[in-house]
């Protein structure tokens, strides 16, 4: 491993709680690096009380940095509350209830919520799907229409996505069983009432199931970073006995437990997370591949050159480049790899037929 890289992982340990110090002092040019780094996963604010215990070691510049990182940070997480708590309030003064996913709910696992960078606002709306989008449109701007979710312009400056399910897998099959779960479960997460954020969130055994599925979709389609990794670091922290042997069950049942050994070998790895936390073993062949595409990739894979793409991308040359890149995961996820094609073309004409892919209609 490269020396940078395991400082690196050290200056992720700090900020997760599991190391005290580095175990040599950094060279002060390896500071930018890390910077670099840490921004390119979404971690500048939970990164920086770690940083900051290091003093006069940091080049001031870069301290600084990191300091309006956090501030702005802190700044987006409070904004994000309030729209968040408006936006159900909304839905839930319509006659629709709600529960906010990701964002919010992951930074509750966090000692420190409001130092964990979010991005936009994702709300699981309980109802159907054509009646809610129709609700929609006749209120806001509804930018796009997908299976699970759809684009919407209800608050200025954050984008909102409005979920009619939390998420999918590709196999047809898996994603009837995926459904299927989210039905049996909908009610507890609609009534689990978060008076510190002001609005419902997933309970803990959603999250271990959701998370996994979230971080699974994001390698699966662009990328993922080590923000979501994080993310159920803590997590892990806070499941119960029994909540962990749903989880465990879950996954099973989904055909992702294979997939949660090689995230719990990457949790071990970066995080040092403790051994009796994790889920299942760690999967150090699943596990090393995982976390090489974690570090190419970044944050929601900006950082891979794959994702490249052109401002007016057309749909079909969208699709192949998704299809290519999905290809060198072949091996490792063989199921949803071949079902994605089968699953794309459903999708596009699924969307023609109700006339989603016509922006008004």
């Amino acid at each position: 491993m490269p020396i940078e890289m395991d400082v690196f992982f050290q200056l992720m340990q700090l900020s997760a709680g599991t190391r005290e110090a580095f175990s040599v002092p950094v060279p002060e040019a390896a500071w930018k690096r890390l910077f670099a780094l840490a921004s390119a996963h979404g971690l500048l604010g939970v990164t920086f009380p770690a940083v900051k215990q290091q003093g006069s070691a940091v080049p001031h510049d870069l301290l600084m940095a990191w300091w309006a990182a956090e501030e702005k940070t802190i700044q987006a997480n409070g904004v994000l509350r309030q729209k968040s708590a408006a936006i159900q309030s909304y839905f839930k003064e319509n006659g629709y209830r709600s529960c906010i996913l990701k964002g919010l709910s992951a930074a509750a696992l966090y000692p420190q919520p409001e130092l964990r960078q979010s991005g936009d606002i994702d709300v699981w709306v309980e109802g159907d799907r054509q009646q809610l989008v129709d609700f929609l449109r006749s209120r806001f701007p509804v930018h796009k229409v997908v299976y699970h979710h759809c684009d919407v312009i209800m608050v200025k400056g954050v984008k909102v996505e409005v979920h009619f399910t939390p998420t999918w897998m590709n196999a047809f099959r898996r994603d009837r069983r995926l459904q299927r779960w989210f039905d049996s479960v909908a009610e507890s997460q609609f009534s689990h009432w978060d008076p510190a954020l002001g609005c419902c969130v997933p309970t803990l055994h959603f999250q271990g199931v959701y998370l996994m599925l979230h971080i699974f979709r994001h390698v699966l389609d662009e990328g993922v970073g080590l923000r979501q990794i994080m993310d159920y670091h803590f997590l892990l922290a806070k499941l119960d006995p029994e909540d962990r042997a749903a989880v465990v069950a879950t996954l099973r049942e989904l055909g992702l437990l294979r997939f949660a050994g090689a995230v719990m070998y990457v949790q071990q790895e970066v995080f040092r997370t403790d051994a009796s936390l994790l889920l299942c073993p760690p999967d150090p062949r699943g596990g090393t591949f995982l976390l090489k595409g974690v570090l190419r990739s970044g944050n929601f894979g900006r950082l891979d050159a794959r994702n490249a793409h052109g401002k007016n991308e057309g749909l079909l040359h969208h699709s192949w480049r998704k299809l290519s890149r999905a290809a060198g995961l072949l091996f490792h996820y063989p199921s949803e790899v071949l079902s994605m094609p089968f699953f794309m073309l459903w999708q596009y004409f699924w969307r023609r037929r109700r006339g989603y892919l016509y922006k008004g209609r």
